[in-house]
């Protein structure tokens, strides 16, 4: 079986921010999936017992090899996150479906799966998938910008915010690796994608706390972003601003 490890988060809010029931909510399930160790004949036999008739349709209809390869592995990660945040689901019975805006979508299964929401992300390196309580909403990111990429990511960026990036002793690299999965997950947490302009991402602090970043932003402040340094791919978690979150209880070298 391919290298797919799971994660649970637990989150907490303070008092008075909500009528919900925290054990209902305020939790979630990641699934990392390393592909560096992928064996592709084996991804594809888990594919054919986990993929639902709707999600096998679509993967035939690529033609090339590397998007077949992303749409399998986000499938297989968002499968295993679902099987372990709702155990005795049988993920082949869910689809994972496209919105309006390609955002993933569950389709299928009771009122537990009804409520919850699926967040996914590709790298060269990993496929990562979020599910969680819509009530609660949550956005994942995972990449490692080539260098090749870095001088488009930082174009234009405002004085201020290269005043805070360099507060942290970022080389060029991790600034455009910090920007880029910090606007990546808030634009799948409010379901606009990559599809408004950049300056509207653009952080108000960035902090820097037992080896995580936390990213707040000037025109998003419902929301921020923890984010995880890795040498093969950085990892971003938006949540809601005053959801509690300990980011050491996420392993993520």
């Amino acid at each position: 079986m391919p290298p797919i490890k799971t994660h649970r988060l637990v989150f907490e809010r303070p008092k008075g921010t909500g009528t919900f029931a925290p054990s209902d909510i305020l939790r979630a399930t990641l699934a990392v999936f390393d592909l560096g160790d992928m064996d592709d004949a084996g991804c594809k036999k888990l594919a054919e017992s986990q993929l639902h008739t709707a999600e096998k349709a679509r993967l035939a209809g690529f033609k090339h090899d590397r998007r077949r390869k992303s749409f399998i592995s986000g499938r297989l990660a968002a499968k295993a996150a679902l099987a372990a945040h709702l155990p005795g689901i049988d993920p082949q019975s869910i689809e994972i479906g496209s919105g309006v805006f390609d955002q993933p979508m569950m389709v299928g299964g009771g009122e537990d799966v009804q409520g919850m929401s699926v967040s996914l992300s590709h790298s060269d390196r990993f496929a990562v998938a979020l599910v969680f309580h819509r009530a609660h909403p949550l956005g994942i990111d995972v990449d490692l910008p080539a260098i090749t990429d870095v001088p488009a990511i930082l174009d234009g960026i405002a004085p201020d915010i290269r005043t805070m990036i360099r507060a942290h002793d970022l080389d060029d690299h991790g600034a455009a690796c910090l920007l880029w999965v910090a606007r990546e997950s808030l634009a799948k947490t409010i379901t606009t994608g990559m599809m408004t302009p950049l300056e509207l991402y653009a952080p108000s602090s960035i902090e820097h706390n037992r080896g995580c970043f936390e990213v707040r932003y000037a025109n998003f402040g419902q929301y921020r972003t923890i984010i995880w340094p890795g040498a093969q791919g950085w990892l971003g978690l938006t949540l809601p601003d005053q959801t509690r979150f300990d980011p050491v209880s996420l392993p993520w070298a």
